[in-house]
């Protein structure tokens, strides 16, 4: 994906988790986020928010080995503050959050 195909993913990424956060069940939001995106797309957008968020040590073991092997355009898994994913509300989701449902995600595939 280019930079503002990701951002967008990820925007909708979030709208899927405001919708189905109340049901306390990763596995619930990750289905909608895959029925949404598909499932490359999914593991693109979430590999570019790991590796922008590498030193964030919540998203750790076995979640970020599978996020550092997925390829991703170098040019916008940096922070960098012209890369469009900076702005694209990457906090909107709790990093914790973010490893549950990568973590959803590997049962997945």
């Amino acid at each position: 994906m280019n930079a503002v195909e990701c951002r967008e993913a990820w925007q909708n990424v979030c709208k899927i988790y405001d919708a189905t956060r109340e049901t306390n069940r990763p596995a619930v939001t990750m289905e909608a986020i895959i029925k949404e995106l598909g499932i490359e797309k999914t593991q693109e957008v979430f590999a570019v928010v790991s590796k922008i968020k590498k030193n964030d040590g919540r998203i750790y073991g076995k979640n970020r080995e599978f996020m550092d092997s997925i390829p991703t355009d170098p040019a916008i898994s940096e922070w960098n503050r012209e890369n469009p994913m900076i702005h694209a509300g990457l906090d909107h989701i709790h990093t914790a959050h973010i490893s549950n449902l990568i973590s959803e995600l590997r049962k997945l595939v």
